[in-house]
């Protein structure tokens, strides 16, 4: 039966472990010092047999590395030995090296064509800080095995350089607008995706792209021209410095920190973004894009970023929501005893935004549903529901405190107010006292809910320097998490 030569000889790959073993080189020349410096790294006991020493093995044997016996090959120096290789030019020599050892059962490997008798073939290996790499073809194609070596090589001198990296671009960096042509959408993700992959230097990634964020954090061999390479994949390179970040290292680190514990979000503290950098992870390691260094890194960074929420979710503190609608409706209007002021309920909150009100000298109409306020002075206008019509032209801003299932303020109140005034309406209500139809119809009209109050007191009154201030303390708290990461890919 016909055999293929190429799986005729299929190689079992080990690691032989030969420290203090003896090991026996029959022959004297060029081939035989290469054999004689592999045995001499694995720190084996070396003998040297052949009538003619090169005189590099003699300068080996002149330093106490190895032992020389001057002589044809004789069976007998075989006892005790672990493993032979006979490099010899005579192909009847190794033929008789190779059966002796079959008869003793000993390992030997002849480096000519005789190889297919042996009991093991040497691959082509590469050794860089402590790790091995070994390519073989089985014998069937050195050129090839050499090839993949000299490009593995290379590989390996860019993983000991390895560094974090994350580059992206935020709502802190650009507008929407100006997001929008950059945004990793549709085949772009992908294709983006391909092109990192195929690039030398970068050995794995996750890209993240969301409403308000475009980032690649990765593990690279850092470079100038790596660099531009990225920035132009991402679509970065037509786009100002200042307009996307670059962090390396531990600022990698760090910023990934902050991005999952939400702090970078454009509602500070929100959790979604955790899921979102897991979904991402997710998909990258199904495409090939990512591994193990980026799982263990998300799972650091996942860590962190609890410890950082644990901390600074108390900065975030309760606050009194009368304060807060008037604060944002003082933001939007400075002069806000000039403007024509709507209040809708007389509830425990209607009564504490009411005093507010008059606390700083605003003139309102109050409007009630079922219990009619008791008011002093003539600044306050007291009107129901059903007369609340009568006084929407005037109103630039309304704050809804009601607790009823019914809209307070739908489309049939659109004609009553002024459409050419920026009009605000602070909607307070649960559920909530504005009709959603009436949103679309009132483009001139803000309008804020209990959550966006929320969200833009975060971002607007807490004190963003101190959580971050707070939050690096307990990154850097982590930070020998980092260290031992990266010590682990370099290898030091």
């Amino acid at each position: 039966m016909k055999t293929d030569n190429k799986t005729d000889h299929r190689t079992f790959p080990v690691n032989l472990l030969l420290k203090g073993r003896k090991c026996l080189v029959v022959g004297g020349g060029a081939v035989a010092l290469h054999k004689i410096q592999l045995l001499i790294k694995a720190h084996s006991d070396v003998t040297v047999m052949a009538p003619e020493i090169d005189a590099e093995i003699k300068e080996l044997e002149s330093q106490g590395k190895l032992c020389v016996v001057k002589s044809k090959f004789e069976p007998s120096v075989l006892k005790g030995m672990a493993l032979v290789f006979s490099a010899t030019n005579i192909s009847s020599v190794n033929a008789e090296v190779l059966g002796q050892c079959r008869k003793h059962g000993i390992l030997c490997c002849a480096v000519d064509e005789n190889w297919r008798d042996g009991a093991f073939i040497t691959p082509a290996s590469i050794e860089k800080d402590g790790l091995t790499v070994s390519v073989s073809s089985g014998g069937t194609s050195c050129r090839r095995s050499r090839l993949i070596k000299e490009k593995i090589s290379r590989h390996m001198d860019f993983i000991s350089r390895t560094e974090m990296v994350v580059i992206g671009t935020d709502q802190n960096y650009l507008s929407l607008k100006e997001r929008e042509p950059i945004h990793l959408v549709g085949d772009r993700f992908d294709r983006s995706g391909e092109m990192l992959i195929h690039l030398l230097g970068v050995h794995e990634f996750i890209l993240t792209n969301t409403c308000n964020r475009i980032e690649m954090a990765a593990f690279v061999s850092p470079s100038e021209p790596l660099e531009k390479l990225l920035l132009k994949i991402l679509g970065f390179d037509g786009l100002r410095e200042d307009a996307y970040y670059i962090k390396y290292g531990y600022e990698a680190f760090r910023h990934m920190s902050f991005v999952c514990a939400g702090l970078m979000s454009q509602t500070p503290g929100e959790k979604h973004i955790t899921a979102q950098l897991k979904s991402s992870l997710d998909y990258s390691k199904s495409k090939g894009w990512a591994g193990k260094l980026m799982q263990e890194w998300f799972d650091n960074t996942l860590h962190i970023s609890k410890h950082i929420r644990q901390i600074v979710e108390p900065l975030f503190s309760a606050f009194e929501i009368e304060d807060l609608s008037l604060k944002y409706a003082s933001d939007m209007f400075p002069d806000l005893p000039k403007r024509g002021i709507m209040l809708i309920g007389t509830g425990i909150i209607g009564q504490a935004i009411a005093e507010k009100l008059m606390a700083k000298g605003c003139s309102f109409t109050w409007c009630y549903h079922m219990n009619r306020p008791e008011v002093k002075g003539d600044k306050i206008t007291v009107c129901n529901l059903n007369e609340m019509k009568d006084h929407l032209p005037a109103a630039e801003i309304i704050i809804s405190v009601a607790a009823t299932p019914a809209y307070l303020i739908h489309n049939g109140h659109a004609p009553f107010m002024d459409q050419t005034k920026k009009i605000l309406i602070i909607d307070l209500g649960i559920p909530r006292n504005v009709s959603p139809e009436f949103r679309k119809l009132m483009p001139n009209v803000t309008i804020v809910d209990l959550d966006d109050l929320k969200h833009w007191h975060r971002r607007e009154t807490i004190d963003m320097t101190h959580v971050f201030e707070e939050s690096t303390k307990a990154v850097e708290e982590h930070r020998p998490q980092f260290e031992k990461l990266m010590n682990g890919i370099k290898g030091s």
